[in-house]
């Protein structure tokens, strides 16, 4: 404990025992502490920068928009439009297809689906990509969520008007596509609808868009899945067809509202 000088005031202080003037030992314990305080604020800013910041808030995640087969990317721009509107970034919507343009094995076009969702996720920083597909494309997306590494980078599927089960309008069996959907028992639909229809669907929501005058599609229920979150009937007077069904205001209001409904699923 420190002590106040008892000598009188004018008169020199006399010390033993090697003690310091009282004056100095309360100047060094006060740079002591100068020193200790900036040490611990030192401390406190280091700790305070090492410390993880918050992730950044993300929005909706990146669509992808295929189209079927003989389609080409442009089809699918009234359906970006309808998104961007709506309040997607244009930054988060991309339109693709494969080199065939769905014509070849849907098996090969999977392989080329999964390059392009990576380098999706590459650009956008996202964890997952919603795959917003049509026709032909509904079954090669299938494909690569089942068979290839889709199961975990997929967070919703949307299939508009899709062979899922075969067509009985297959008259196009000069593609390879069209040769592995012409009937629900060829080797690769029955394949690809077993056991689940709707692969890894406790971590993937699941939305077909089928319509009554569709007659590509046909009948009408091949375009369901069974274990899908939702299959979704069009019909009445104003049922779009099959070439009309991606464009479609009702069609497309249903894509926006489901994949906003199973965002934080």
């Amino acid at each position: 404990m420190l002590h106040a000088s008892t000598t009188p005031r004018g008169t020199a202080s006399t010390h033993t025992g090697g003690r310091r003037p009282v004056r100095t030992r309360r100047l060094l314990s006060a740079s002591l502490a100068a020193l200790l305080t900036t040490s611990l604020l030192g401390l406190a800013s280091q700790a305070s920068s090492a410390a993880p910041r918050p992730a950044p808030v993300v929005g909706h995640d990146p669509v992808i928009m295929i189209p079927g087969m003989t389609g080409t990317p442009s089809n699918m721009n009234p359906m970006k439009s309808s998104l961007q509107t709506n309040g997607w970034p244009a930054n988060r919507l991309f339109t693709w297809t494969d080199t065939s343009s769905m014509t070849q094995d849907l098996a090969k076009a999977a392989q080329e689906l999964s390059v392009k969702v990576d380098q999706v996720r590459s650009q956008t920083g996202a964890d997952k990509v919603v795959l917003a597909t049509w026709s032909a494309s509904t079954l090669a997306a299938r494909y690569y969520i089942k068979n290839l590494d889709g199961g975990d980078k997929v967070s919703q599927y949307i299939g508009f008007a899709g062979p899922q089960h075969g067509t009985a309008n297959n008259g196009c069996q000069w593609y390879v596509s069209c040769q592995q959907f012409a009937s629900p028992n060829t080797p690769f639909l029955k394949a690809l609808n077993n056991p689940s229809e709707a692969p890894f669907n406790d971590k993937i929501d699941y939305l077909t868009i089928r319509s009554t005058a569709d007659i590509n599609a046909t009948p009408v229920d091949t375009a369901k899945l069974a274990g899908a979150n939702e299959n979704y009937l069009m019909s009445g007077p104003t049922a779009p067809n099959h070439f009309m069904i991606i464009s479609n205001a009702t069609a497309l209001a249903k894509m926006r509202s489901f994949i906003t409904a199973h965002e934080n699923d």
